[in-house]
């Protein structure tokens, strides 16, 4: 062999050998539940943040109903002490392999599987939530909203005499609400100027009779309730609930409406084959492709024999 053959054989050899070097190995797989670690630091468990973020992200997984709970009872902050102790459970997980592990990992999959299903269902259910849907909701429902109400403000008072005096203040031109702020019993309206808010009259026994039949504006009394004697005045009157004060409520009865509907339209879209037929699945050997079955199922076998 020449010497140039020989030199450009060998400095051949040096690019495979420098391209082999260069050839990194994959990198490992992320271990499952890896979270980004931002916001401010709460706490930190064997060097490892536990952060605002974190719990943020977990108080909005919370069913709301959960959440205004704890809210309202001052528990949120324990979600803290939950965090710090899924840490640790979590460090020795991993340390222990326990991701690697075949049931585990089925239930990683169940489990990241359900919430990507529940994050499409929530991004649909936020797109189709509008105030169009709720309007519909509310004018196709309007029967459950027909409510005769009266608006209601009251002075409540000791005796009989009491009430006549104060209801004949009111009738020589007495601001309601200053005569309530002075004299009524009822401390809990008192400072409101007497106002009880929107009911229905059937409800509050011999105060509602005393009233469903005047208009806005108009007084009653005095009136005997098992408590005392009450002077009444009409602040308004309507004959079903508005919107404004059950769109709450109605929101989470649209939201179950579309989230019915989507799936409903996700099944009539999709292939769904019944597998009571007897096949199974069994997991392809180490380095091997998964089979795919064929389009129509399984092929007939071939008839043995000949005729």
């Amino acid at each position: 062999m020449s010497t140039p053959r020989r030199a450009g054989l060998f400095a051949g050899l040096l690019v495979a050998l420098s391209l082999v070097g260069c050839q990194q190995p994959p990198p490992p797989p992320p271990v499952p539940g890896e979270i980004a670690r931002t916001g401010t630091v709460l706490q930190t468990v064997n060097g490892q943040a536990i952060t605002q973020d974190m719990l943020d992200t977990m108080i909005k997984q919370l069913p709301e109903q959960l959440r205004a709970q704890l809210e309202a009872t001052g528990q949120i902050g324990q979600l803290s002490e939950q965090l710090v102790i899924q840490e640790i459970l979590y460090q020795k997980a991993v340390e222990a392999k326990m991701h690697e592990d075949p049931d585990v990992k089925q239930t990683l999959g169940i489990t990241a599987r359900s919430a990507l299903a529940d994050a499409m269902l929530r991004k649909e259910i936020e797109t189709r939530l509008t105030d169009a849907a709720i309007q519909k909701w509310y004018d196709d429902h309007a029967v459950q909203f027909a409510r005769p109400q009266v608006e209601l403000a009251h002075v409540m008072v000791a005796t009989e005499d009491e009430a006549k005096a104060v209801k004949a203040e009111l009738e020589g031109g007495a601001d309601f609400a200053a005569v309530a702020k002075a004299k009524s019993l009822d401390t809990r309206t008192a400072a409101e100027g007497g106002v009880l808010g929107w009911v229905r009259p059937k409800d509050i026994g011999p105060l509602g009779a005393a009233v469903e039949n005047l208009d806005a504006g108009g007084l009653a009394g005095p009136v005997q309730s098992a408590q005392a004697w009450h002077v009444l005045k009409v602040l308004g009157k309507r004959d079903k609930v508005p919107l404004d004060e059950v769109k709450d409520q109605i929101k989470e009865q649209v939201k179950g409406d579309i989230a019915e509907a989507y799936i409903k339209e996700l099944k009539e879209g999709a292939t769904i084959v019944d597998g009571a037929g007897g096949a199974s699945v069994t997991p392809p050997e180490a380095g091997a492709a998964p089979a795919t079955p064929p389009a129509g199922g399984a092929a007939p076998a071939a008839p043995s024999g000949g005729h």
